[in-house]
């Protein structure tokens, strides 16, 4: 009956992980489509297409719409929020890691087509910094563009993770160890990421995000809400091998407190650790 069950849970994720990779597919589409429709309009029409763009209509769709920068960096229009920012340098707007995103862009040639990039960026609806992807491209020495946010990442998301951590710590335990407290990028991913507790010594040994925490005491850890957190967690795992458990703690992307839920397995003395955010 476990087994059953076991397969059952891995089919479902298969499904989710399917439908959200087609939903970003389609997404991916309609930003393509409607980049080439404002890359035509811009060589037909030139300067006089800013004014088109800016405001809803033919070049707005939903939640994807038209924005153009020239290359000295300033905002000559936009179909969203950011029409705001029309006549504004937003270099100066930037943080240190989009800054060297943004000059990437602002290199872009012509002749390279269509470019992709991911970054964070302000959503105006949610009042909050997002991943968002866009695609852009070169046409009469502007940089038109389209972007969408991408979907918040989830518990299907963080179970593939914790998969991807199970499989290495099984493989070499020791330098997976140091490469998520090194906070390798295979291990990191926006409010993403491992920890590693010893159920021996109840302390971490490994933390994907505050390494200030390796070495510290688990079992007297509290929540954000002042909730006991270690100690429960270390009960529950008790002749388990895995389990799921939920508290309060902050989410390093929207440095909000939010309710998280960790999926925990276990490894021999070790328990690994993933958890993800909601709202």
């Amino acid at each position: 009956m476990k087994n059953i069950i076991t397969a059952s849970l891995a089919l479902l994720s298969m499904l989710l992980c399917s439908q959200l990779i087609a939903a970003e597919g389609e997404q991916e589409q309609r930003a393509n489509a409607l980049l080439e429709r404002a890359a035509e309009f811009l060589k037909a029409e030139g300067e006089r297409s800013f004014a088109v763009f800016s405001r809803q209509g033919d070049f707005t769709e939903s939640d994807l719409y038209v924005f153009v920068i020239d290359r000295s960096g300033v905002m000559v229009a936009s179909g969203g929020p950011s029409r705001v920012l029309i006549g504004r340098n937003i270099a100066s707007l930037l943080d240190d890691h989009l800054q060297e995103t943004f000059q990437q862009v602002l290199a872009v040639e012509e002749a390279d087509g269509v470019q992709v990039s991911e970054y964070r960026w302000l959503n105006w609806q949610q009042g909050k910094e997002e991943r968002k992807k866009a695609f852009y491209r070169v046409v009469n020495d502007y940089i038109v563009a389209v972007g969408y946010y991408l979907p918040r990442t989830g518990k299907q998301g963080a179970l593939a993770m914790l998969d991807r951590v199970v499989e290495a710590l099984t493989t070499n335990q020791q330098a997976t160890i140091a490469r998520i407290n090194d906070l390798d990028s295979a291990f990191y991913q926006d409010d993403l990421y491992p920890f590693v507790v010893d159920g021996d010594t109840r302390r971490f040994v490994a933390h994907g995000y505050n390494p200030g925490l390796i070495g510290t005491r688990f079992d007297t850890l509290r929540d954000h809400a002042g909730n006991p957190l270690g100690d429960p967690v270390l009960a529950l795992m008790t002749g388990k091998d895995e389990a799921e458990f939920s508290y309060q703690w902050r989410n390093p992307v929207t440095q909000q407190v939010e309710s998280k839920t960790i999926a925990i397995r276990r490894l021999g003395n070790l328990l690994a650790c993933v958890g993800w955010y909601t709202e």
